[in-house]
């Protein structure tokens, strides 16, 4: 391990200054966590390296996908990455009880309206999409991932419509109907719509009637040949996001009336998601489906919508002070530097802008790390444009496990917001062959005990 090494007077001087600083401050500096006041007899030196050991690959990872902050549709060709594509299920709910049509209605349209949020890759690549009645009910009670099916009929009501979703058009004019924000307009059946419009009048007056008669739908799209784009929707959005049903009586043809159906935070929806990873690059298909876990130290790779996360472990670092006699270590700074792969980055698959970093138990399950809790701006996990890098502060995880208060069993690095966001990145390993490469630039101290 390659240090560097500066005497006990400066490094009482610099600790002292930066102490002050953090007093009058009223913050806590990254450079004074685990130093509690040391006195200038007690300390040996202080110490600098980057040369950490870092073991690392990727796996495929399972998100929950209910009730997350956006659906997600659309389909996605990636070159690194392979093919995925994005559907949700969801309820639906009455937007008025007691509704009648009418004692001679006629149905005009029946039209799924979705609300834009954001989305990621190309939108300008045609999209096909499928809408699909559920013959299965959701429950609130129930976990549902990303991987998660529900029974639907598979007649297709949108009979294979297509459309490119216009993400950043504030404003169109359909008809009667002036909408200003970007949306998603999708036709459904007559069939559909006749079904829900001669319910039995018990099924509109309350809202489990209503969901038990009508169990929600399946909404998907067709893989892609190209790059494509995935669609955030904002399911509760109840100003644009809507089922809505156009009809009229027989008796006035001319007055032109709507019912809305819609999504609250008391439905169910959920996101299911498809990868089809073997389409990915040869070193892709290589680390993640034929599991050769070595290539890992070359390249990392992260994606969000249940699909990929990256285990990092620091093999030796529970035996940082065996060869110590009478005296510890001190973590004043340990800061892990995740460098982007730079040649992977265009204006399709941009980079995400924050991260998240979970240390592993010895049964796989996470926790959030003791350094997480000093703030974002301690921590971090933003992507660093001018580094070029994603950095984190695991000052407090490491002296826990150099002193035996937490096990070792490694470190799970994602992207923020797996189950309702589509980003994907690179990370250059220990390994990398190029300049910038994934490191641990720890600066410590050794104390008399």
């Amino acid at each position: 391990m390659k240090t560097y090494h500066s005497t006990a007077r400066t490094c009482l001087a610099l600790m002292m200054g930066t102490l002050l600083l953090a007093f009058a401050a009223c913050k806590k500096s990254p450079e004074t966590i685990g130093n509690n006041l040391i006195s200038d007899s007690d300390y040996i030196g202080v110490y600098h390296t980057d040369t950490v050991e870092i073991v690392c690959h990727s796996y495929f990872d399972s998100v929950s996908t209910k009730n997350v902050s956006y659906a997600l549709l659309g389909s996605m060709k990636d070159p690194v990455f392979g093919t995925s594509e994005a559907g949700f299920f969801s309820q639906f709910r009455l937007s008025l009880a007691g509704q009648s049509f009418g004692a001679n209605p006629v149905l005009d349209s029946l039209v799924l309206q979705l609300s834009i949020a954001n989305y990621y890759g190309d939108t300008t690549v045609m999209q096909t999409v499928h809408v699909y009645e559920m013959t299965d009910s959701l429950s609130s009670s129930s976990s549902y991932y990303n991987h998660s099916m529900v029974d639907f009929n598979p007649i297709d009501h949108a009979n294979g419509y297509q459309f490119r979703p216009y993400p950043k058009t504030a404003m169109h004019v359909l008809n009667t109907d002036t909408v200003r924000h970007a949306i998603i307009r999708i036709p459904l059946s007559a069939a559909l719509g006749e079904y829900l419009m001669n319910l039995d009048s018990t099924s509109y007056t309350q809202p489990d009637y209503f969901k038990n008669a009508f169990k929600g739908l399946y909404v998907a799209c067709d893989p892609i040949s190209q790059p494509g784009a995935i669609t955030l929707v904002s399911m509760t959005d109840n100003t644009y996001t809507l089922l809505q049903l156009y009809y009229h009586n027989a008796e006035t043809p001319e007055k032109a009336m709507r019912y809305d159906y819609y999504v609250t935070s008391s439905d169910v929806f959920f996101n299911h998601i498809d990868h089809d990873y073997t389409q990915g690059s040869p070193e892709f298909v290589d680390q993640l489906v034929n599991g050769n876990v070595a290539l890992g130290q070359q390249t990392a790779y992260l994606q969000t919508m249940g699909g990929i996360r990256t285990r990092l472990y620091l093999p030796h670092l529970e035996h940082w002070s065996d060869s110590l006699e009478g005296s510890h270590i001190v973590i004043n700074e340990a800061k892990l530097v995740l460098p982007v792969d730079e040649t992977s980055v265009d204006s399709v698959f941009r980079l995400p802008s924050n991260f998240i970093l979970l240390g592993f138990n010895a049964d796989s399950t996470t926790y959030l790390l003791p350094d997480y809790y000093e703030g974002t701006s301690y921590f971090g996990g933003s992507y660093n444009s001018t580094e070029k890098a994603v950095i984190f502060r695991i000052s407090e995880y490491m002296q826990k496990v150099i002193s035996e208060k937490r096990e070792n069993h490694g470190l799970s690095l994602g992207i923020n917001g797996a189950g309702y966001n589509a980003y994907r990145m690179l990370i250059n390993g220990p390994q990398s062959t190029q300049d910038k490469k994934m490191r641990l630039e720890v600066t410590y101290s050794l104390v008399n005990e």
